[in-house]
């Protein structure tokens, strides 16, 4: 999935691995997170696979940055994806509901102290993504409409908060079943 998100942000513009970095972390990273070096490790092998290439910049003397940019080959790869729709439920991982799952022999005082304390968690994640707002920046390429592509980031935005206020909703009615028991 990470190079589809590399190849989309590509298509955007020429990038470094650190401009790529700072946009998962800002976007995508809500809902598909990826660390420094797994990005690094993706973009040699698109290179590697003729998706991406690359140029050495050393207009900055203080340091040699590289920057990607997706070839034709990539361009197409990536149009593909897009148009392939998905068939099946993606799997979901949730390490508190496995811990709740095996929590019958637990202390009661505990599990509440746990759900408690990922309420506090998932309200401060619901307020970040209330600050969200989808603006250009300067180093976003004109060469795509952001008018369109801001409302697409925003059904995400939506599916995010939507999320947010379901899981607490949940907390809330859980710590209360456990409080009665």
């Amino acid at each position: 999935m990470l190079k589809y998100i590399l190849l989309g942000f590509l298509n955007y513009q020429p990038m470094t691995g650190y401009d790529l970095k700072r946009l998962v972390d800002g976007s995508t990273a809500h809902f598909w997170h990826a660390y420094h070096s797994q990005i690094y490790t993706t973009l040699r092998k698109m290179e590697q696979d003729g998706l991406v290439t690359s140029i050495i910049d050393n207009s900055d003397e203080r340091l040699e940055r590289r920057i990607y940019d997706v070839t034709e080959l990539g361009k197409s790869k990536f149009k593909q994806w897009l148009g392939k729709s998905l068939t099946e439920l993606p799997p979901s991982k949730d390490s508190l509901l496995v811990r709740l799952f095996f929590s019958g022999s637990r202390d009661r005082s505990s599990v509440l102290d746990e759900l408690r304390f990922q309420r506090q968690l998932r309200q401060q994640q619901l307020e970040l993504y209330r600050q969200i707002k989808p603006e250009k920046s300067p180093a976003e390429s004109d060469l795509i409409d952001f008018d369109r592509e801001a409302k697409f980031w925003r059904m995400t935005l939506d599916l995010g908060l939507a999320y947010e206020q379901m899981y607490l909703k949940w907390l809330d009615e859980t710590i209360a079943k456990i409080e009665s028991f």
